[in-house]
């Protein structure tokens, strides 16, 4: 019968090769795109495509070595290997979470009509992605530097005075209580922010979904043009995307919050934690797979006139709601 371990192990190399795949699939699709296709290049396909990197980090930095716990490897990391593989997973996860929000807030202003406050941000819009990516990388690879000198790699997990990361890297308790609690607070200030940025898009989206949807069923009836099913398939689209995140990240803050009060090592729940912080980097290129007519799967489809876009251009796309 399979252990505890083993089972774990399993699950992490199918959601690590699952997620990996689909990541690798979807970036390639947008890289023909840009340089083959420029025709159907899209505003958010920029977002996207950081996204699909950002996750694929995540995926490899926490997957990999965990499948190789799983199955029983021991000593798989030193002590710089594990500062790098911490560094670059906490990075590689929040540039998720900041994407994440970066394209649902982007969504939000390309679809706010011309009456809307943001509306003078629409022909600026796609101006600000590089430069929000380079903030996202500042932020991110600021906050968690403290990682490089708290990490190590984990010899006894009977050894009390460590706060555990996994069974092959643990935390070196830090003799300055000011960094970790700047540390903590920042990555919670970072979240919270991010979190309640993109649930407020993304509430806005559902607003502009719905006004949309009276407005074409006032004009055409229950008739449907090709354009409003397209705008209407891109705004459900991301908000599939961030209620996805939502719902991972609120389940494993409850389990990283729970294990914060407990006193002795649970490799079961620090497991579980891990796994559902990487379900979102599996399951997000699944629902891009899935929606997006350039996929080779779905081309049959496309040429039969279905163009359900990803995006919605700001310029001739945008969704003008019922005022």
């Amino acid at each position: 019968m399979l252990t505890s371990d083993r089972i774990f192990g399993i699950s992490f190399l199918f959601q690590t090769v699952v997620g990996v795949l689909g990541n690798a699939a979807m970036f390639l699709v947008y890289v023909r795109v840009f340089a083959a296709q420029p025709r159907q290049k899209k505003p958010t396909d920029l977002i996207l495509t950081h996204l699909t990197l950002s996750n694929t980090g995540l995926l490899l930095t926490r997957g990999v070595p965990e499948t190789m716990a799983g199955f029983g490897m021991k000593n798989i990391l030193d002590d710089f290997g594990c500062k790098m593989l911490v560094y670059l997973r906490r990075v590689a996860r929040g540039l998720s979470i900041c994407t994440t929000c970066l394209l649902s807030v982007f969504q939000a202003v390309t679809v706010s009509p011309g009456t809307s406050r943001w509306a003078r941000f629409k022909p600026r819009a796609p101006r600000y992605i590089v430069p929000s990516f380079l903030f996202f990388w500042s932020l991110n690879m600021s906050i968690y530097i403290n990682s490089i000198k708290s990490a190590q790699a984990t010899k006894n997990v009977t050894t009390t005075g460590n706060t555990y990361v996994s069974k092959y890297c643990s935390s070196i308790p830090k003799t300055s209580e000011f960094s970790v609690v700047a540390t903590v607070t920042a990555i919670a200030i970072r979240d919270l922010f991010f979190v309640l940025l993109m649930s407020g898009a993304s509430g806005y989206l559902v607003i502009v979904l719905r006004r949309h949807h009276r407005q074409v069923q006032h004009i055409h009836g229950t008739a449907r043009s090709p354009r409003s099913s397209a705008e209407t398939k891109a705004i459900r689209t991301i908000l599939l995307l961030v209620i996805c995140f939502v719902c991972f990240y609120c389940v494993d803050s409850c389990i990283t919050f729970y294990i914060s009060f407990m006193e002795e090592y649970d490799n079961k729940m620090l497991n579980t934690s891990s796994f559902i912080s990487s379900c979102y980097s599996s399951v997000c290129p699944l629902v891009l797979i899935r929606r997006d007519p350039r996929f080779p799967s779905f081309q049959r489809s496309h040429e039969k006139g279905t163009d359900p876009s990803l995006s919605v251009s700001s310029r001739d796309q945008s969704v003008t709601p019922a005022r």
